[in-house]
């Protein structure tokens, strides 16, 4: 008895060890063809989007070639018009904030002055070691700030043609997708064709497998991000409406936008908002903030590994497991590749590539 509960062990000793080698194999695999092929990989990506649609044209007998180009145009198209639509709507905003600007000088003035009447009033309450130390501190962050400009300025040129070069590539990239996209798209049953005769049928089998697996993966990830953002922006939206904020729809736009970004977060503006509020004597409206940040990011935490382990189709606390560690081993990108690596680890497991624990 003990003998094979000695080799079940050593069985799934193997297994983990096959399964680190086999994340490391797909990571650094995934990592160079991501740099070299990243146009072709989006294409490919954006071709499976659009199949629905085109086999809906399809179905009104267009040949394939017609179809994907409407298909496209209609990707395109509804994507530029809701991003147009936002960029006027934010436009119209911002114009009407800088009209109103003159209106809230003498307050924002008065504001400023008066902080800056309480710091001074501080200030002369201070020890003469206290205020030593403050000087020392704003001497040596002038030096810094004057160093810092002094390299902004001096790498203007190079930051300018960086610049353009950055929007060459740009440009460069969305061509090669988008026609990448349509020659996908248009030869899919040819490509997959000779793509699956180069395996053998039990591998032909696998791969279909994984990769209906994988486009539901990608297909449920892509909701759970618009459910998280649609829930952060209506939070933002009647929080500020609720707080009287004359732009709230601006301002809930933007916050919900800064949420994808996983580097920034509600946090880079509600907290800032906060503080200012705090400093200007609006005590009220800073607490207020901080507590609809924290509802925010506490309603986050509370559903996002429900909502990504549903949509993904693993188990809440798996989801919730792989976001902490991949937070914690990668930073903030993990928060993306946790859920990631395991729902790739379960198709591929799906399709009897890899071997599953038992």
């Amino acid at each position: 008895m003990l003998r094979a509960d000695l080799d079940r062990y050593y069985g799934y000793f193997i297994k983990t060890i096959i399964f680190i080698f086999v994340l490391a194999v797909i990571f650094l695999i995934g990592k160079i063809l991501f740099a070299y092929f990243a146009p072709f990989l989006t294409a490919i990506v954006l071709a499976m989007l659009i199949e629905p649609i085109v086999k809906l044209f399809q179905r009104l007998k267009l040949p394939r070639g017609y179809a994907v180009i409407l298909s496209m145009i209609l990707f395109v198209g509804t994507f530029v018009s809701l991003s147009a639509f936002a960029v006027t709507r934010l436009i119209f905003e911002l114009r009407d904030l800088y009209i109103s600007l003159p209106t809230y000088y003498n307050d924002i003035y008065s504001m400023v002055e008066a902080f800056i009447q309480k710091a001074t009033a501080l200030y002369l309450q201070l020890t003469p070691e206290a205020t030593g130390i403050i000087q020392d501190l704003m001497l040596n962050t002038f030096d810094k700030v004057k160093v810092l400009l002094g390299q902004m300025l001096s790498q203007t040129p190079s930051s300018t043609i960086a610049i353009i070069g950055k929007f060459t590539g740009a440009f460069l990239f969305t061509i090669v997708t988008l026609l990448a996209t349509f020659f996908f798209s248009k030869d899919k049953t040819v490509i997959l064709s000779f793509f699956y005769r180069q395996m053998s049928p039990a591998w032909q089998d696998k791969i279909m497998t994984l990769r209906k697996d994988l486009f539901m993966a990608l297909v449920g990830f892509l909701k759970a991000q618009m459910i998280l953002l649609s829930v952060t922006f209506i939070e933002s939206y009647v929080g500020l409406s609720i707080l009287g904020v004359k732009y709230a729809l601006l301002f809930a736009i933007i916050i919900a936008f800064v949420d994808i970004l996983p580097i920034l977060g509600t946090g880079s503006i509600y907290v800032p908002s906060a503080i200012l509020n705090l400093l200007w004597g609006n005590y009220k409206v800073a607490i207020y903030l901080l507590i609809l940040y924290g509802v925010i990011i506490t309603v986050r935490y509370i559903i996002e590994p429900k909502v990504v382990g549903t949509q993904l189709g693993i188990h809440p606390v798996v989801a919730l497991a792989s976001i902490f560690a991949g937070l914690k081993i990668i930073g903030v990108a993990g928060v993306i590749l946790g859920p990631t690596i395991v729902v790739t680890i379960k198709a591929c497991q799906h399709a009897k590539i890899l071997p599953q624990f038992k």
